[in-house]
């Protein structure tokens, strides 16, 4: 199991997922020449789709990046922001903004297709409750209280 991760003037390191998230990325760091730096890296596919790896550190490599697969090398920016979410009178911060940035060279020439993008998140959405109970014991509760009330009656 490996990747290949490329960065500078097209070189190529070759990398074995089969780790915490955060032990690759810092055997990347230090292989790459960032060992010392505050740099924060990533890693994108091909097609410049960030893997955001940051936000797994603790599970394995392997679940985010597939073997055999080619990967650039981006760096992590954290964008200055002054700006709060207004919304129902009081203000919460908004999320942070970051800018990648490719750290291989002439990106453009060895992956024509390559434009950077993070994947969406969709919200999760809760569904509808029914008015009905979905547990027999609210069911057996309403069916008891029939047969009580038809007692009652006779």
């Amino acid at each position: 199991m490996f990747i290949i991760v490329k960065y500078g003037n097209n070189e190529e390191l070759l990398c074995n997922p089969g780790c915490a998230v955060v032990n690759l990325l810092t055997s990347i760091k230090r292989r790459v020449g960032y060992a010392n730096s505050n740099v924060c890296i990533d890693l994108s596919d091909e097609t410049g789709l960030i893997k955001e790896l940051d936000s797994h550190k603790h599970d394995y490599a392997s679940k985010h990046l597939l073997s055999h697969n080619t990967y650039i090398l981006v760096e992590k920016q954290l964008l200055p922001s002054d700006d709060v979410d207004m919304n129902d009178g009081a203000s919460t911060p908004l999320p942070p903004n970051y800018q990648y940035i490719p750290l291989l060279e002439k990106y453009k020439e060895i992956f024509p297709n390559y434009k950077l993008h993070v994947a969406e998140v969709q919200k999760k959405r809760k569904p509808r409750s029914s008015s009905k109970s979905p547990s027999p014991a609210g069911r057996i509760g309403s069916k008891s209280k029939k047969r009580s009330q038809n007692k009652i009656k006779k």
